[in-house]
């Protein structure tokens, strides 16, 4: 009954209502829209007819004959003509309002004629600025508009065929005054955006609403129409009609916004003495809702709040609001749901990790003994040889012993690592003269953390499965580099190399996450797993075929799990 009586007088009311505003906001938006697009039409008007003068300006005789007397400047006839030239600037700059300073360059002399005294020629600087269009500049906050207009049209970009340029600058106190011109017309408040410098408006203009502008698309400057665009805003709760008209000549747009609350508060007034007499029905109908809501819709809420912060993975989210009715058995039935399956998640998330830290755990007692066994046999077969080369030796595995037991945990930094590998091929150097190396790693890598033991295990199989099969010298060459997304290690020997067959058959073995089943790349299969473990599957080894004909392996390390 109530819903019977309240829809069709609300329905009446609501459409007088909105017929009489609509009545009153079209007269307002005709108003406002032609005087903006008039004033727009004016200032372009006015800036077509300064662009013919300056073209005409640019290829005046006299200026054209300037540089030709710039040859015997010494001669009167060049003062005479520079004299001639200043005139006719001080001229046209007198005669057309718009012009704030006119300024004509010579490049080829480096000369420059202006209306200002202390204007200075800057070939840098001419060079950079835009030809034979509008541009902004931005100087100590005032806003000037600058036109460069070049004699012949088509110029080198660093002027070098270039005979004047004619710089026109718009003071930004004209668009001032145009603006106020504008709000005369008791239509609004105006203001000039153009992208990336500071607005021109008069102190009318509320600050506060350009955030607000700039959000509701108003100063997209791509948008170019010939009539004004239509915007209705709500800003600090008020609706304002905006409307905007682009200035293809400056690449601006001249923006009008009016708060449409004073033109319509007659209206509105009108409005709440009709609602008021409806208020003392709609309290019931209030009534009723609320009681609906209180103790149906807010609990039905909460339940599908915690329901979607459980399917986001909050495991531990618990109901605890008492509603006294049927909901909290549904509460307490979604307690009991939530708290399995966070015990599920915990029990599988724990396993998951046990068994990584054990395969983890395998994958480091192999590549230990692998590293001392070859030393041990490099002792043995020097021993006979050279007494020095054996001392050597020991020491460098000395400190490769010293380095791995003051080492806390599975992780060192790189620098460290390139430590360790340069004992280790110094060893190998000693052992075989014929083996030389080079390691190029930038220093802004030398603080990364890596798995202990990254990096001996590659050079190890480039000496013993690579340059060992050579009569001649041999080369190891290890270079480090970072990309946007990762960092890479790369180890290239110039040894006999791999064929396709052989090159896929090391692949499967190293990137099987089963066991190999033979020893030939276990140490770069350690390698490869241990990073995966530690740096996800986008960091790991891959191998190929170097420009010597020799064997390639690449580190990729992923910056995400480094912090950067």
């Amino acid at each position: 009954m109530l819903a019977a009586m309240l829809i069709p007088a609300t329905a009446l009311f609501a459409y007088a209502n909105h017929t009489s505003v609509n009545v009153v906001r079209q007269t307002l938006e005709s108003s406002a829209s032609k005087q903006l697009e008039f004033t727009a039409a004016q200032m372009e008007q006015s800036l077509r007819q300064l662009e013919k003068q300056m073209l005409l300006l640019v290829n005046d005789s006299t200026i054209k004959a300037y540089v030709s007397s710039a040859e015997f400047p010494e001669y009167l006839d060049h003062l005479l003509m520079r004299k001639t030239v200043e005139e006719k600037l001080i001229l046209q700059s007198q005669t057309e309002p718009l012009i704030d300073q006119l300024n004509v360059y010579f490049p080829s002399i480096n000369e420059v004629i202006s209306t200002a005294s202390d204007h200075q020629f800057n070939q840098e600087e001419l060079v950079k600025q835009p030809k034979n269009q509008w541009f902004v500049r931005n100087e100590q906050g005032k806003l000037t508009f600058h036109l460069l207009l070049t004699n012949p049209a088509i110029s080198a970009p660093n002027l070098s065929n270039t005979v004047s340029v004619v710089e026109t600058t718009l003071s930004g106190e004209y668009l001032q005054s145009m603006l106020k011109g504008l709000d005369a017309a008791g239509n609004g408040t105006s203001l000039y955006y153009y992208p990336g410098a500071e607005m021109i408006a008069d102190g009318t203009v509320d600050r506060i609403l350009i955030p607000q502008l700039r959000a509701g698309g108003v100063f997209d400057v791509n948008i170019s129409s010939i009539h004004p665009r239509l915007t209705v805003l709500k800003m600090n709760g008020e609706q304002y009609l905006v409307q905007s008209v682009s200035s293809p000549s400056l690449g601006g747009m001249i923006v009008s916004y009016i708060r449409l609350d004073e033109f319509l508060r007659p209206l509105q007034e009108a409005r709440w003495l009709v609602n008021g007499s409806l208020l003392f029905l709609c309290i019931a109908g209030i009534a009723i809702s609320y009681l609906f809501f209180r103790h149906f819709r807010i609990p039905f809420n909460y339940l599908v709040r915690k329901i979607e912060s459980l399917g986001e993975g909050n495991y531990s989210i618990r109901a605890t609001v008492k509603t006294n009715n049927e909901f909290d058995y549904l509460f307490e039935r979604f307690n009991d749901m939530a708290s399995r399956i966070q015990a599920l998640i915990e029990n599988v998330y724990e396993e998951k990790v046990r068994t990584q830290e054990a395969e983890y755990k395998h994958l480091q007692s192999q590549i230990n003994p692998h590293f001392l066994y070859n030393c041990l046999f490099y002792i043995i077969s020097m021993a006979n040889k050279s007494p020095s080369a054996v001392i050597s030796m020991a020491k460098n595995l000395s400190h490769f012993y010293r380095y791995i037991t003051r080492k806390a945990g599975t992780e060192t930094t790189l620098e460290d690592e390139i430590r360790l590998i340069e004992s280790y091929l110094e060893v190998q150097s000693l052992r075989n003269k014929r083996l030389a190396y080079t390691i190029d790693i930038p220093s802004s890598m030398h603080a990364l953390s890596v798995p202990i033991l990254l990096l001996q295990p590659l050079a190890e199989n480039a000496v013993v499965h690579g340059l060992e099969q050579k009569r001649d010298a041999g080369i190891i060459q290890i270079k480090g580099m970072s990309t946007a997304e990762h960092y890479i290690i790369v180890v290239d020997d110039d040894g006999t190399g791999l064929t396709d067959k052989e090159l896929r058959a090391l692949e499967d073995r190293v990137f099987n996450t089963a066991a190999p089943s033979e020893e030939i790349g276990c140490g770069l299969r350690n390698v490869h797993h241990r990073l995966i473990h530690r740096y996800g599957p986008e960091s790991g080894l891959s191998f190929s075929r170097n420009e010597w004909g020799g064997f390639r392996v690449t580190v990729q390390l992923s910056r995400r799990e480094q912090g950067d």
